[in-house]
């Protein structure tokens, strides 16, 4: 009786020996296997991400952000739902484009602000939208955003406002 257990006891602690020594070289098949399959979405984008994104025009002024994105019944993007005018939300109103007319770009905007150096020394300085890295790796690593950073629109802010409004039924 006393063979039998001990015999039971060393093949329990060979099997759990064998089976340690393997979670190494599967969990690296596994994470090979993960990392794989996550380049296959490196040009793809979150679209709750999407909401909130700030949309400039070709001179990179700021005209709205993105509210609301619309598909049709096979789950592509249609249209964009853009809040434009208006002050911290009031006054704003919406309007639709076509989500085609919209350009996404990884690069912060660059923006114009006033310099406190002398006039004499600098009249305008540059500051950009993140401050974070602006160049988009061709494959995504584990730290880079899943959103772009901005969109642009090839409208003025006039013809915007002049857009009619649009409003959930």
């Amino acid at each position: 009786m006393k063979k039998i257990i001990l015999v039971g006891a060393v093949a329990a602690v060979f099997a759990a020996s064998t089976a340690m020594a393997e979670t190494p070289a599967s969990a690296t098949r596994t994470e090979a296997t993960v990392a794989g399959a996550n380049q296959a979405y490196s040009n793809q984008w979150r679209v709750y991400k999407l909401i909130g994104l700030e949309v400039y025009n070709q001179n990179n002024e700021k005209l709205g952000d993105i509210s609301d994105l619309l598909v049709d019944q096979t789950g592509t993007i249609q249209t964009a739902i853009l809040g434009v005018g208006g002050f911290l939300g009031v006054g704003e109103r919406m309007v639709a484009v076509s989500y085609e007319q919209l350009k996404f770009s990884n690069q912060a905007v660059e923006m114009k602000v006033a310099s406190t150096a002398s006039p004499k020394t600098a009249d305008v300085g540059r500051q950009t939208t993140t401050g974070a890295a602006t160049t988009a790796a061709p494959v995504r690593s584990s730290g880079e955003r899943w959103y772009p950073d901005h969109a642009v629109i090839n409208l003025t802010a006039d013809q915007l406002k002049a857009m009619p409004k649009f409003e959930y039924n």
